[in-house]
């Protein structure tokens, strides 16, 4: 199994079944945050069902405008187009699966994501260099993951002027699923 760390929060991914393990039916993965850490900002998979289950811990989830906290061996399924996020709410580690139905390419959003962040010296300031990698990224998978809310629209415009200074440095997905 394949496990990645982002350095910034030590939130680490290990990837249970992955969509070639699957057929392309799912990917599996089981996530650790660590106390009181944030996930990814607030984003859609248009295509992707993704279900939560906790292992360990709280997990509180923002989806369809609520926040929810599951508990140990709760789950719940933010359907497709539904914008979400996820945190740690406690002051110890939090472990849950994420199941993504179907598969398509998350594996190559997560691994390549978490590189262009531990690339970054404050992930938390976006550079021109992240943003154009992230829009790269994202051309690769059209359709299949997008940013939520404003931060999505400034993304978008930001990216556009970036790209006149910068060129991507993130694999693409054909070379990611050839070393993958």
């Amino acid at each position: 199994m394949k496990s990645i760390t982002l350095k910034s929060t030590g939130e680490t991914i290990t990837f249970v079944k992955t969509g070639k393990d699957t057929g392309g039916v799912f990917t599996e993965i089981i996530c650790t945050i660590p106390a009181g850490k944030q996930g990814p900002p607030p984003h859609i998979h248009p295509l992707q069902d993704e279900v939560f289950e906790v292992i360990e811990g709280k997990l509180e989830l923002s989806a369809k405008g609520k926040k929810i906290v599951l508990e140990q061996g709760q789950s719940f399924n933010v359907t497709a187009k539904t914008a979400h996020t996820f945190s740690n709410p406690l002051d110890r580690e939090t472990k849950f699966r994420a199941t993504y139905k179907p598969a398509l390419d998350i594996e190559y959003v997560l691994v390549q994501g978490f590189e262009v962040l531990n690339s970054q010296p404050n992930p938390d300031k976006p550079s021109f260099q992240m943003m154009v990698d992230f829009d790269f990224l994202l051309e690769q998978i059209r359709g299949q993951y997008k940013f939520a809310g404003i931060s999505g629209i400034i993304f978008t415009i930001f990216a556009a002027i970036a790209r006149l200074f910068t060129k991507p440095k993130v694999k693409s997905l054909k070379d990611h699923n050839a070393s993958f």
